[in-house]
């Protein structure tokens, strides 16, 4: 089942957006119109030869969804650190029902 209320990730390291230290990001309920106009975060990439589909995460996606839903800019996202981008992407993730469920806290 999707998330559809907000979601909080502590990040292992701070960030700085909106000239202030912010070390916890807290993610806004999905909408239709974000997915309308940002897109889908995902590709499905059909099986060939007897190989089972797959899906691609689209980074960039993730990313803009990661600023839009915390309303922090890019140069915030690009600040996060690897494990942190994971949570987050998690925690968007779980808003279209994909996330492992783990990362995200309410």
């Amino acid at each position: 089942m999707a998330m559809s209320s907000p979601v909080t990730i502590q990040l292992t390291k701070a960030i700085r957006a909106h000239g202030e230290d912010v070390d916890q990001i807290t993610f806004r309920e999905l909408t239709t119109k974000d997915v309308i106009e940002l897109g889908l975060p995902t590709l499905f990439i059909p099986g060939a030869d007897g190989q089972s589909p797959g899906i691609e995460l689209r980074q960039p996606i993730i990313a803009r969804y990661i600023s839009r839903l915390a309303a922090i800019p890019m140069n915030s996202v690009e600040q996060l650190t690897l494990r942190d981008h994971s949570a987050c992407t998690s925690a968007i993730m779980s808003f279209f029902g994909m996330g492992d469920g783990d990362q995200p806290t309410n």
